[in-house]
């Protein structure tokens, strides 16, 4: 028998979120003529409210990431970075 799942342990998990990047460390800016976060893989949307998040950049004070705007780690398949400059 499995033990059950407390909220006490649903806090723990969600209290030691990853570390991410920074808006400045990945170059996000707004993606006038240049691919969009909505179209990267890292992009994920909230089903029930429609937030936005990214799995390797967090913006300031935890907003919601801005589907039109881009960074330089988009990536359609996790291999090619077309915008980053190595």
């Amino acid at each position: 028998m499995k033990p059950p799942i407390t909220k006490d342990l649903y806090f723990r998990i969600v209290e030691n979120r990853p570390f991410k990047f920074s808006a400045e460390e990945v170059n996000y800016r707004d993606g006038e003529g240049e691919e969009i976060c909505r179209t990267c893989q890292h992009f994920f949307e909230r089903v029930i409210d429609k937030f936005h998040t990214c799995e390797i950049f967090r913006p300031k004070d935890d907003a919601s990431v801005e589907a039109e705007y881009v960074c330089d780690f988009h990536t359609v398949d996790g291999e090619e970075f077309p915008l980053l400059e190595e």
